[in-house]
């Protein structure tokens, strides 16, 4: 299957999720699902994708995401479409829909999530004035998604959808570089 008919189809299944979750009054409660599934499928992918093989039978796998809807306390609406995807063995669709879902909810609830690269874990006001800064910008609600990397020796990488802020110690080294190498 092609990835942009991959794309097409999870966009239908998170389309027909929203639209379920949103009759039944419960859209809030399946988008904290679909993000906590995102989190547990990106921890588990390679036990997830053993759902893929067509060698099981549907019971067996709809029985194994019973379990997994259990433990994690997944709604309804959500195991619903975990059941239909293996009904239809689609469930290596599974992470593409959750993606779908969510950025069709936080786009309807103007919600912004930003990735922003850091040497070191913020501090609570840091991230208070950080955020309070970015929501005047995109005028949107914004969820931080911090991640650690050490290569930025300093500063902060922000990241959302096609913006780019890069104000790490390593760019402003490479802009200094280039600067030098060009005055020779």
């Amino acid at each position: 299957m092609k990835n942009v008919s991959k794309l097409k189809n999870a966009i239908l299944y998170a389309d027909a999720m929203y639209e379920g979750a949103e009759q039944a009054g419960q859209l809030d409660r399946v988008y904290d699902d679909a993000c906590r599934l995102k989190s547990v499928l990106g921890e588990h992918e390679a036990e997830i994708s053993k759902l893929n093989n067509p060698l099981w039978n549907n019971e067996d796998k709809i029985a194994v995401l019973k379990i997994l809807a259990e433990k994690i306390g997944l709604h309804q609406v959500m195991f619903n479409t975990l059941q239909l995807l293996a009904q239809n063995r689609k469930l290596n669709l599974l992470l593409s829909i959750m993606d779908q879902f969510i950025l069709r909810y936080q786009q309807r609830h103007n919600i912004a999530q930003i990735d922003v690269l850091t040497v070191v874990p913020l501090t609570d006001r840091q991230d208070l004035l950080l955020k309070e800064k970015l929501q005047k910008i995109f005028q949107k609600e914004v969820i931080l998604n911090y991640v650690i990397d050490p290569q930025i020796i300093g500063g902060l990488v922000i990241k959302y959808g096609t913006n780019f802020i890069d104000n790490s110690i390593k760019h402003k080294l490479c802009a200094l570089e280039q600067l030098m190498k060009g005055a020779k």
